[in-house]
């Protein structure tokens, strides 16, 4: 009952699938691989849906057929888009030694895709596609967080950050950081790329919480010049 009622907030038109089962359909999943492709490549607002089904060889009214306007699109890639990132970071916290490492390789991975993005994206999303924006912040509110809370955890078990962090306030810390980052009157596109912005905020963050091990760990492993440059 719980995954139908997700299913039907989360895809209206399709509600009585899953989006493991939308994917496997070729023509969607031909259309959200190509849009997320485009939308990383020239941001959202520029790209009409004539300059899309041109590009996917697709008429519009076969598009029309698995969504209803563009801001539907935009909220399939994005659902698309945060599975797939939310599968990646799984599979590092599973195959990391530790929670500095863990963190780094999060971080990692995170402007590694970062580097792909349009400059506008984000800025995008958040002006001109709200509930798109909404999943986002859900995401971030609901699996990044209790993630961030979890790591802050199990850093401090292991040692390596200070046994005085309170896990509950520097996560919420860390995920409203985040959004500041998205701040155009202090951080404009033109003037900052994200992907400097984010890892001079992980640089920060992680020298606030670090134990005298943890901060050994980071000198000796140089594991923050790993961080994509």
């Amino acid at each position: 009952m719980v995954r139908k009622l997700c299913n039907f907030f989360l895809f209206p038109k399709f509600s009585s699938y899953t989006f493991a089962a939308l994917m496997e359909n070729p023509q969607l999943k031909q259309l959200i691989l190509k849009a997320t492709e485009l939308f990383k490549k020239y941001g959202i607002k520029s790209l009409t849906m004539d300059e899309i089904a041109k590009e996917l060889g697709m008429s519009k009214k076969t598009i029309y057929r698995f969504v209803k306007n563009k801001a539907d699109l935009v909220k399939m890639v994005m659902q698309y888009y945060l599975q797939t990132e939310k599968e990646q970071v799984e599979q590092i916290i599973e195959g990391s030694e530790n929670s500095v490492e863990e963190l780094i390789k999060i971080a990692d991975y995170f402007m590694n895709q970062m580097q792909e993005f349009n400059a506008h994206v984000l800025h995008d999303l958040k002006r001109y596609y709200p509930e798109s924006w909404n999943i986002y912040n859900h995401y971030q509110f609901d699996f990044v967080l209790k993630r961030v809370y979890e790591n802050i955890l199990h850093g401090k078990a292991q040692g390596l950050y200070r046994t005085e962090v309170d896990a509950d306030i520097i996560s919420k810390i860390y995920i409203g950081g985040i959004d500041v980052l998205f701040n155009q009157e202090l951080f404009p596109v033109k003037n900052y790329a994200f992907i400097n912005l984010y890892k001079e905020y992980l640089n920060y963050y992680l020298h606030g919480i670090v134990s005298s091990k943890g901060v050994k760990l980071l000198e000796q492993q140089n594991i923050f010049k790993k961080v994509s440059k």
